[in-house]
């Protein structure tokens, strides 16, 4: 067996676990674009049970961070028979790969999901380069 064997294996029997599982499991993600208007780019994810106070979200140039944590309610010692909610702190790094308009960004929170709506930055204008040609000497 190999380590990452082992990871995978440690995984499925802890759930949410910090057995060399990865965090970003902790907030599934789809990421679209939308035709608008104006024209956008959609994440939403998967934070059921997160209190939306709690999240933070972050730009810098094409990276959005989305960090928070998902908290156990209720008191006392509890005898689970399955687990599979992973609890903790989470924090996901997505890559955007278009420009956006952080200045018109938008989130909202509503039964679980988040939605970051990223609308796309205006593309400048194509500009025009004069080539100047050099006979050879």
């Amino acid at each position: 067996m190999y380590r990452d064997d082992v990871d995978r294996f440690l995984a499925d029997l802890f759930p949410g676990g910090r057995h060399g599982a990865s965090n970003e499991a902790r907030a599934p993600v789809d990421v679209y674009l939308t035709d608008g208007p104006p024209p956008a780019l959609t994440v939403e994810l998967d934070l059921a049970g997160v209190d939306p106070a709690q999240v933070e979200i972050g730009l810098t140039e094409d990276l959005l961070v989305v960090r928070g944590e998902r908290r156990r309610t209720g008191e006392g010692r509890r005898a689970y028979q399955h687990a599979e909610i992973a609890w903790g702190p989470f924090e996901r790094r997505l890559r955007l790969g278009v420009s956006v308009d952080p200045e018109r960004a938008a989130a909202s929170y509503e039964h679980g999901l988040l939605r970051i709506v990223l609308p796309l930055a205006p593309t400048p204008p194509l500009r025009r380069v004069r080539i100047s040609v050099r006979e050879p000497s």
